[in-house]
């Protein structure tokens, strides 16, 4: 069970937002299982009940470093997300 139970009907009706990084271009390219299993996470919220239309994949800062906020437009716009 981890944690399913826990997910409510209040939960469902927000978005899903899914956020995908890793730190540099060479992780991208040499560990791509990690970048299909972030993907994956798309297809565990509908598993738990998302419309495949409430789930949105943000990856527009792979390869990018955590260091700064300065270029990574998904945190910009995952931090300005409004709560449905």
């Amino acid at each position: 069970m981890n944690g399913e139970h826990k997910i409510t009907s209040a939960h469902r009706r927000r978005a899903a937002l899914v956020y995908l990084r890793q730190s540099t271009l060479v992780q991208v390219r040499e560990h791509t299982e990690s970048t299909l299993r972030q993907y994956a996470l798309r297809d565990r919220a509908v598993e738990l009940g998302w419309a495949a239309a409430d789930v949105e994949v943000i990856d527009t800062d792979l390869g990018l470093s955590g260091a700064s906020t300065r270029g990574r437009e998904g945190f910009r716009h995952l931090s300005t997300c409004p709560e449905s």
